[in-house]
């Protein structure tokens, strides 16, 4: 009998000191669940605070949009409408959709729903709008499970683009968190697009553009803007005098808020654009073209600078002659 409850009190004994072990470590998970308790509240919301941010970097790349278009616009108006500048918002796809194309290689995606789904992009009214929620539905395929029933109804904005139940579980087989980050990360660019007008309301490419309608339009907007001197070489390359009379005018009202520097062959530039310091370069030797040397300098009223002109410049008598008639002398 003795030796019973002697077997018995030694099991009790194991069993409260099982029991206080168990104690013991039941008060340290406690411990160590309040200490991540306390650490996760210390974090805040970090799900709010992650959707926030993403937001936010779509919000700068929209505004970034809003300022290019405003300078598109100032483009056309510094032009006098001989330009046409327009911002064709979110069509620079092509590093995003290299980017997708690396995320979910070897998922068995077509490479037709790859190109469908970034053509449909472009052709959206807010392309950065539409791919912000894009982002966000890629976001949570990087949760699903590999067992789970994937339905176009839970990605709404992907399956509108073009790609069907079969396909977003493959993307989900595919897609990770760095890989998602790295996509949401890659940037949307947008497209200026430049036209030249020939006629009212009639416009070409800009690229399809004479040198000498180009180089037009390009001296118009230089010449419209404020700012430090201006330094061009031989601007009446390319253009026609008519062109170049043009361009004399709108010297003279540059004139008023900058310096303007050109070298040039052309007298009615220099004639009628009322060159305040004229400086006649000419080579030492002639034919001898890397040694040259200043033959004179001064206003365009001097003897020497005049017959620099008349000698040197095509077309220096008639510009004199010009300068003459519209001023008397």
């Amino acid at each position: 009998m003795y030796s019973t409850v002697k077997e018995r009190s030694t099991a009790h004994t194991t069993k409260l000191a099982e029991l206080a072990e168990v104690e013991k470590q039941h008060q340290a998970a406690g411990l160590s669940l309040r200490n991540l308790r306390a650490e996760l509240k210390g974090l805040g919301q970090p799900e709010i605070s992650h959707a926030t941010l993403v937001h936010e970097m779509f919000v700068f790349m929209s505004e970034r949009s809003d300022r290019l278009a405003e300078q598109c616009s100032a483009l056309s108006e510094l032009s006098g409408g001989l330009l046409r500048a327009t911002l064709q918002r979110g069509q620079g796809m092509s590093s995003v959709a290299d980017r997708f194309r690396g995320v979910v290689s070897r998922s068995g995606l077509r490479t037709n729903k790859i190109e469908g789904l970034f053509t449909g992009l472009a052709a959206e009214e807010s392309p950065l709008v539409t791919w912000e929620a894009a982002i966000t539905e890629m976001e949570a395929l990087t949760f699903i499970e590999d067992d789970a029933v994937v339905t176009t109804e839970s990605y709404p904005v992907l399956a509108r683009l073009g790609l069907p139940a079969t396909d977003l579980k493959r993307i989900g087989t595919r897609i990770d968190a760095d890989g998602w980050l790295s996509l949401a990360l890659t940037p949307v660019t947008d497209h200026p697009r430049f036209e030249y007008q020939v006629k009212e309301d009639e416009y070409i490419d800009f690229d399809s553009a004479s040198a000498g309608q180009q180089a037009t339009a390009l001296l118009r907007v230089l010449l419209a803007q404020p700012g430090p001197p201006l330094i061009i070489d031989q601007p009446e390359d390319d253009l026609d005098s008519e062109v170049v009379q043009n361009i004399v005018e709108q010297i003279w009202a540059a004139k008023r808020h900058r310096q303007l520097v050109f070298t040039s062959h052309n007298a009615n530039l220099v004639v009628n654009g009322d060159a305040e310091l004229v400086i006649h370069c000419d080579y030492r030797v002639r034919g001898e073209q890397s040694r040259g040397e200043i033959r004179g300098q001064g206003a365009i009223d001097r003897t020497v600078i005049r017959e620099a002109i008349t000698t040197v410049m095509e077309g220096g008598e008639k510009a004199f002659r010009l300068r003459k008639e519209k001023y008397g002398f």
